[in-house]
């Protein structure tokens, strides 16, 4: 480098093998992505669990958010979420039995979002525990359940966007996924192995 240059820039992000690559197995033809509530000019990064339509060829993203730090219940509505979600305000979040809605997200901290709900969530959660976007604020049912995955990072643009899936995958490393799977995705997706 000379002399009186700085250089500030952020190195590329590694590229990790998240599966099995010689196992994976996509699916015939391109999918229409349903961008409803994600930023556009974002990306998605590969394997990002998706919920497809194997008859209208459309795909919609199963958002997920993974507990950063334990939430103990009782009158408490902050929940700190591993960066990079999907989580936007007014979704409803669960985990199968208890849930709340997100009324603000704070991104401001560099380790982790801040998600503020509308009530106490009714459950303690252990960091790590994967909660789902949920159909109501009960948190009982899934909005949507993945039976697919992204096969490569996609660009979110206004408009049309065109997007490949995995049908097969093993030897997947849930540690390396930049999107989790709850376990409700886990149970409807028999051709993909997670080591676990």
């Amino acid at each position: 480098m000379s002399a009186g240059f700085k250089y500030n820039i952020e190195p590329e992000p590694s590229v990790e093998e998240r599966y099995d690559v010689s196992t994976g197995v996509r699916r015939r033809g391109p999918y229409k992505l349903d961008t409803t509530n994600l930023v556009a000019g974002s990306f998605l990064p590969s394997f990002t669990p998706i919920a497809a339509d194997l008859v209208k060829k459309t795909a919609q993203v199963a958002i997920r958010v993974e507990v950063y730090e334990k939430y103990t219940t009782g009158s408490n509505t902050t929940l700190k979420i591993k960066k990079n979600s999907l989580a936007y305000a007014g979704m409803n979040l669960g985990d199968g039995t208890h849930g709340a809605t997100v009324n603000a997200i704070d991104k401001s901290d560099k380790a982790f979002d801040k998600l503020t709900l509308a009530a106490d969530f009714g459950a303690t959660l252990n960091a790590g525990t994967v909660l789902f976007e949920a159909s109501a604020s009960a948190g009982t049912t899934p909005k949507v359940v993945a039976n697919s995955a992204l096969y490569e990072r996609a660009k979110v643009e206004d408009g049309i966007v065109l997007v490949a899936l995995l049908m097969r995958a093993f030897e997947i490393e849930p540690t390396k996924l930049a999107m989790p799977f709850h376990a409700k995705d886990k149970e409807n997706m028999p051709h993909f192995q997670f080591n676990e």
